[in-house]
């Protein structure tokens, strides 16, 4: 998935990164095809895509039809690109064309509320347990930050962003319990979640800050996961609590995420702890995040790559983070 592979190669690799995103923008055309074959405008990427373009998921599979938040994850990979290479070329032709197209869909793909508020219904989101989900929690989330970057990216080429895009950002629907705790969709009520979904508006979207509502989410969601679920959960969860200064629950959680999916006689990752498909390169991807972005304190911001509060585990003596962005920065952690 790209929001679990992506960030640690595009904070190493900035080259290959970039053909990962050609890679979608050489089959835009076929993504708005995708979004017009469902009555939608913009640009629909597909769950899983050949090299066409097309896609690709098994026609059994729920998640090629109603998987929708990967066209926003796009989207604010887009983003994070252009915040770490400040390529505003690149910009101009290849990465505003497709935010453009991706804000387009999300603002044709929601709808309108009586009281003025904004939803998107009949998804399957981050956790696929969940089958026509509405309002799921990511996907409201990864839409809300992508149509957000896409007003960013406008105003940076000095273009007029749709004004649709930031009153819809706003206006998407979130809900909690009594308690405060994020619902993982509008209809949620307490079952068991495949993977994390809620956590994901902490960290990697921030569309949740405040310190408090993240700890609610953590202690009630880690919970709510499934034995079975992907190595990936876990890693989110470790990037959150080392956020959050907690180093022995970051640790914890980091060596959970992938401990029990090392298959031998590599190491190579399973996707499960209880599955023997090798190799699961997105619980890889969560594991690099865990150290990159949590221990290591990493940040993507609209100024590049920046460390802050970094928390290392007392099982560690010290952390050596080479090659970072376009600077190849070290960054040193003890």
């Amino acid at each position: 998935c790209i929001r679990d592979r992506y960030p640690p190669l595009l904070a190493f690799n900035q080259d290959i990164a970039k053909s990962v995103l050609n890679y979608r923008f050489d089959r835009l055309d076929a993504a708005k095809r995708k979004a017009r074959n469902y009555g939608y405008e913009g640009a629909m990427f597909p769950w899983e895509s050949d090299d066409t373009g097309e896609e690709a998921t098994p026609t059994w599979a729920l998640t090629g039809t109603f998987e929708h938040h990967i066209t926003a994850d796009i989207g604010i990979a887009f983003w994070n690109y252009y915040r770490i290479t400040r390529d505003i070329v690149w910009l101009k032709d290849i990465g505003f064309p497709v935010l453009k197209e991706v804000a387009d869909y999300w603002q044709s793909r929601a709808i309108k509320n009586s009281d003025g508020s904004y939803s998107i219904n009949n998804v399957v989101g981050a956790n696929e347990f969940y089958h026509h989900a509405d309002d799921n929690a990511f996907t409201n989330g990864s839409a809300k930050t992508a149509l957000k970057f896409a007003v960013k990216a406008a105003k940076v080429l000095n273009v007029k962003p749709n004004s649709k895009w930031d009153e819809l950002a706003e206006g998407l629907s979130f809900y909690s319990f009594e308690n405060g705790v994020t619902k993982e969709n509008r209809k949620y009520d307490g079952e068991i979640i495949k993977q994390a979904d809620v956590n994901l508006l902490a960290y990697p979207l921030n569309v949740i800050e405040d310190p408090e509502s993240i700890r609610k989410d953590l202690e009630y969601y880690e919970q709510k996961m499934a034995p079975e679920g992907p190595a990936m959960s876990h890693s989110v969860l470790a990037v959150l609590y080392a956020r959050l200064g907690e180093r022995e629950k970051a640790f914890e959680l980091f060596k959970r995420a992938y401990e029990p999916n090392k298959r031998p006689p590599f190491g190579a990752l399973s996707e499960s702890a209880f599955s023997n498909n090798p190799y699961f390169a997105t619980g890889a991807g969560g594991m690099l995040q865990a150290v990159l972005f949590g221990f290591g304190g990493l940040h993507f911001t609209d100024s590049g790559i920046e460390q802050k509060n970094p928390c290392l585990p007392k099982q560690w003596k010290k952390l050596t983070i080479k090659g970072i962005g376009i600077e190849k920065k070290t960054f040193v952690i003890e």
